[in-house]
């Protein structure tokens, strides 16, 4: 049966809702034109990884508990109080507490997205398209991003504070579009989901090395991403980029990763999900070596880390959700984005410290040539991507 196209309609309208075209751009010059040092940014970026860390698996639990829908909802209201929160605050701990109340939003918002649409595409029969759906939503959201970047730069010219208002107002648009979305929820019947069987659920995910270890070789990948987000704006604001061209370079990202995104499906079927993963660790490493050399690589590699973020993603999670059950799938995704956090809490914290000693150029190029290379060596160590257990379905085509 195939999914409705208002169903798939909805979740594109929604995913356009969780833009942050207008903020990112200039979130991290903010903070710089206020005085704060890449020390506090560092902070401020690890405060916002273990927010989301500390409420991940509670917010897949009341995801799989109480509905993933309503779970959603929470979680656009809390992004939009952490952005509109930037109009009324200007002191370094409420900064802390808005990094905070975004930090819980996105959380809220991680794994039951996911978790959400594998479900409704399973009460059509049809999960194998998870991968194509996902990569189609993450398109629509790349290109309003696109349009909010260009936005955001001339925004901040005129008012610093109005991309974070803009922004703020379009995650409350959110509400209304998931007030008419399908729940998503599948019904468990007499077994519900209680705390106890989220724990245990964890714990046994965890132990499975197919789940395992694709788990730790996209956190090393993932890390890159991390540390590139956090120290970007420095590095182009250090070879020369003003605010207004920063604007117009993030809206041509948002463009390039839209393409990367779909192409998604089609990157799968060619390459499988083995071979995809597998060039991702090369790539990264080569590209941010440039940088070591060439300052201005930092631009095509800005680029490329995008593009490979977009890919990657739908890609893992396809991978997982067919390893997954109905029961905790929301548990198990945002415990992977719980690894996540924690990770790239630590990797924020101490990056910022070693940032601003070499310069944000060299620390990115040492920082994706060294996690790269990490990932490579894991991947010959324990090749990641394996078959599915006996008992798993699998809907992918190649793996």
């Amino acid at each position: 049966m195939d999914v409705p196209r208002r169903v798939r309609w909805q979740y594109y309208v929604y995913r356009v809702t969780n833009s942050m075209g207008f903020y990112v751009p200039v979130s991290v010059i903010y903070l710089l034109h206020r005085g704060y040092g890449l020390e506090y940014i560092g902070l401020l970026q690890a405060v916002f990884s273990v927010s989301l860390l500390v409420a991940e698996v509670p917010s897949g639990y009341l995801g799989d508990r109480l509905g993933r829908r309503r779970t959603l909802a929470v979680g656009s209201l809390l992004r939009a109080a952490g952005l509109l929160g930037y109009v009324v605050v200007d002191f370094a701990a409420g900064y802390l507490l808005l990094k905070i109340c975004f930090g819980v939003g996105w959380a809220f918002r991680s794994g039951n997205r996911d978790a959400w649409l594998y479900d409704v595409l399973d009460s059509y029969g049809d999960t194998a398209c998870f991968a194509r759906v996902d990569s189609r939503a993450s398109t629509a959201l790349l290109l309003a991003s696109a349009g909010g970047a260009l936005a955001g730069g001339v925004l901040y010219g005129l008012d610093p504070a109005l991309p974070f208002l803009v922004n703020g107002t379009v995650a409350l648009l959110g509400l209304p579009v998931l007030a008419a979305m399908p729940d998503g929820s599948g019904d468990h019947g007499d077994n519900p989901v209680t705390v106890r069987t989220a724990v245990d659920t964890l714990r046994a995910q965890t132990r499975r090395p197919e789940v395992r270890w694709v788990v730790a070789y996209t956190v090393v990948l993932f890390l890159v991403f991390d540390l590139t987000r956090t120290f970007e704006q420095p590095a182009l604001d250090a070879i020369g980029v003003s605010t207004a061209g920063m604007g117009v370079l993030y809206a041509a990202f948002k463009l390039v990763s839209a393409g990367a995104a779909a192409a998604v499906g089609q990157i799968q079927e060619t390459l499988g999900t083995r071979r995809s993963l597998l060039l991702a660790a090369p790539l990264v490493g080569l590209s941010y070596a440039a940088i070591a050399v060439v300052p201005l690589a930092v631009v095509p590699a800005l680029f490329l880390y995008r593009s490979l973020r977009v890919v990657i993603r739908p890609i893992r999670n396809q991978y997982l959700n067919d390893r997954l059950a109905d029961v905790g799938r929301a548990t198990v995704l945002s415990g992977v984005s719980m690894v996540l956090s924690l990770a790239g809490a630590f990797a924020r914290v101490g990056g910022g410290a070693v940032a601003n000693r070499t310069g944000p150029l060299l620390f990115l190029a040492g920082a994706g040539v060294t996690l790269s290379l990490s990932a490579g060596l894991l991947w010959i160590a324990v090749s990641p991507v394996r078959p599915a257990a006996p008992g798993d379905v699998v809907a992918s085509a190649d793996d």
